[in-house]
C-alpha cells in the first residue's frame, strides 16, 4: 500500500507497506518519471531563456542642479576670469572678504554676501542638456570658465560657469556633484554671482542705527567741538557750556547721520595705500550698548576731491568724496536748532500789517484769507504764515541795531477773539549780508538776521495802496 505527505511528487517521500507486502505499482513509477523528465526540460528551457536575454539597462533619473544650504556654508570661494581671487569667511557675527594685496580682510556687508547666498540656495537650471567629456569643456567655455564658485564648511560643492548658449538663453554650467552633466542657468542667476570682491566690501562708516546713538561728538585735532547726549528720546548739547540742554537742529542732524551711518564711502582701499595730509575732522559715536566707533578724515596729499577715512570699524581706509565731508563736517552753530519762533497758525484769525505809513488788515474767512476792505482773496498767505516757523537765523542774535538798520515790516497775527498770537518786525540793513534781513520778536531776545525772502514775499503778497 502507497502511503504519502501532501506532496505527492516527492519520490523520497513515497514508502512501501512492509505489513502488506504489496510493491510500488510500475505504471504509477512510469507516469512519476516521464512527470519529472518534463520538469528538468522546462527548467532548462527557461534557465537558457534567461541567460540568453539582454541586459536590462536601470534607467538613470534626470539630474538636477544642487541647491546650497546657505546655513551650512561658512565660505565662499569666487574666481572670475582674469580677476584675482577672492572668498568670503564667515565669522561669529558676519563675514570677512579675504583676498591678495590685504594684510587684514575687510569686513563685508551681510546684506551683500546673503544676496549670494539666496541667489545658489534659491537658483535652478533653466534646463539640463546631457553628458558631456572634459575634451569637448573648451567648446562651452568651461575650460576657462566666467565663473567659478566653491562652497566649504557643512556643504562641500564646485560650480563652473560658462559661455553663453548660442540662443542667448543661458549660461552653460557645471557642477562637481554631477561632474559631466551639463546645466543651461538663468543669465539672472549669473550676473548675481558675478560681483567681484570689492562689491561686497562694507562701505558705511560706521553701522548701527540712529536710534541706538547715546552720544556723538565732532572735533577737529583731537578736540572736541561739541557733544549732543540723548536724553528723553531727543539728542541736544552737552558740549559746550554755553549751549548745553539746547535741542539739536532735526533736519542738520538727519544729514549728518545719514552720511555717517547709511551713505556708502566711495571705495575702500587696503591701509597704507594713500599719501594722507592733515587730519581735518574726527568724530565718536557712543551706541546704548557701551559700544563705542571712532572716525577720523584726513585730507589726501595728491587729491583735493576726496578724503581719506579711518574707522574702527573696518579694516583699510575709507574714500569719500568732498560733497560727501562737507556733510559731515559740521559746527555746533549749525547743528543747533535755529527756528526764531513757533507760531500756532491754525489759531490765526487776522492779521495786521504796517508797512511805511500803510497798514493793511487781512481776514480769515472760510478757512481762506480776504483783504478786510473790499473782500478780495489773498493767495498765499497760509503759506507764508507756516513759513514763519521755518525761519532761522544765520548769526547770533544783536542786543541792538545799527544807525543803518530801517524797520520796513510789522506782522501781528491776532486770534478770533483779537488776542495776539505772533508779532515780528522786519528790518534792512545793507551792512548784513545779500539775502539776509533782521527780525525781531516782542520778548526782547534780540535781532535775528534771517533769509530775507519770506519778507519778500510778503510785500509781493500785500496790497497796499500805490
Amino acid at each position: 500500500m502507497l502511503t504519502c505527505k501532501p506532496s505527492a511528487f516527492i519520490l523520497a517521500n513515497c514508502s512501501v507497506d512492509e505489513e502488506s507486502g504489496e510493491s510500488i505499482n510500475p505504471k504509477v513509477l512510469f507516469v512519476l518519471k516521464r512527470f519529472l523528465i518534463f520538469l528538468a526540460l522546462v527548467s532548462i528551457v527557461c534557465g537558457a531563456f534567461y541567460l540568453s536575454s539582454p541586459e536590462k539597462k536601470v534607467e538613470r533619473a534626470e539630474p538636477v542642479w544642487p541647491a546650497v544650504d546657505y546655513r551650512q556654508v561658512d565660505r565662499v570661494d569666487v574666481c572670475l576670469l582674469d580677476q584675482d581671487c577672492f572668498s568670503l569667511v564667515r565669522r561669529t557675527d558676519g563675514w570677512d572678504v579675504v583676498q591678495h594685496g590685504w594684510a587684514s580682510a575687510p569686513e563685508a556687508e551681510v546684506k551683500k554676501v546673503e544676496f549670494l547666498l539666496n541667489a545658489l540656495s534659491q537658483g535652478k537650471a533653466l534646463r539640463y542638456i546631457g553628458q558631456i567629456s572634459e575634451k569637448s569643456f573648451s567648446g562651452y567655455g568651461l575650460d576657462k570658465p566666467r565663473i567659478r564658485i566653491t562652497t566649504g564648511g557643512g556643504q562641500e560643492l564646485t560650480m563652473l560657469l560658462g559661455a553663453e548658449s548660442p540662443s542667448g538663453e543661458g549660461v552653460f554650467a557645471l557642477n562637481s556633484l554631477e561632474k559631466k552633466d551639463l546645466f543651461l542657468l538663468d543669465k539672472v542667476l549669473v550676473k548675481q554671482c558675478e560681483f567681484p570682491a570689492e562689491y561686497y566690501y562694507n562701505l558705511f562708516l560706521v553701522p548701527g542705527r540712529s536710534d541706538k546713538i547715546s552720544s556723538i561728538s565732532l572735533g577737529r585735532g583731537g578736540a572736541f567741538i561739541w557733544t549732543l547726549t540723548r536724553a528723553e528720546n531727543e539728542l541736544s548739547f552737552s558740549f559746550p557750556a554755553p549751549l548745553s540742554g539746547k535741542p539739536a537742529s532735526s533736519g542738520e542732524l538727519d544729514i549728518l547721520l545719514h552720511s555717517l551711518l547709511e551713505a556708502p564711502a566711495k571705495a575702500l582701499v587696503p591701509a597704507g595705500t594713500c599719501e594722507t595730509g592733515k587730519a581735518v575732522l574726527n568724530i565718536e559715536v557712543t551706541f546704548s550698548d557701551k559700544k563705542t566707533a571712532k572716525v577720523e578724515i584726513f585730507e589726501l596729499a595728491d587729491d583735493k576731491d576726496f578724503y581719506l577715512v579711518n574707522s574702527t570699524e573696518q579694516k583699510g581706509n575709507f574714500i569719500i568724496t568732498k560733497e560727501h565731508f562737507k556733510q559731515l563736517n559740521k559746527k555746533a552753530f549749525q547743528m543747533r536748532r535755529r527756528n526764531v519762533l513757533s507760531v500756532e497758525t491754525g489759531k490765526a484769525y487776522s492779521m495786521r500789517v504796517l508797512q511805511g505809513n500803510q497798514t493793511f488788515i487781512g481776514t480769515k474767512s472760510d478757512k481762506s484769507w480776504v483783504n478786510f476792505e473790499d473782500k478780495k482773496p489773498l493767495l498765499g498767505i497760509d503759506m507764508s504764515l507756516w513759513r514763519l516757523n521755518e525761519l532761522k537765523f544765520e548769526a547770533e542774535p544783536e542786543e541792538s541795531l545799527s544807525d543803518t538798520a530801517e524797520k520796513v515790516m510789522e506782522l501781528e497775527l491776532m486770534d478770533s477773539e483779537g488776542g495776539k498770537v505772533a508779532y515780528v518786525a522786519f528790518f534792512s540793513d545793507p551792512e548784513l549780508p545779500a539775502g539776509q534781513c533782521w527780525l525781531s520778536l516782542e520778548d526782547g531776545s534780540g535781532y535775528y538776521p534771517v533769509s530775507n525772502k519770506l519778507l519778500e514775499d510778503l510785500q509781493g503778497q500785500i496790497p497796499l495802496r500805490k
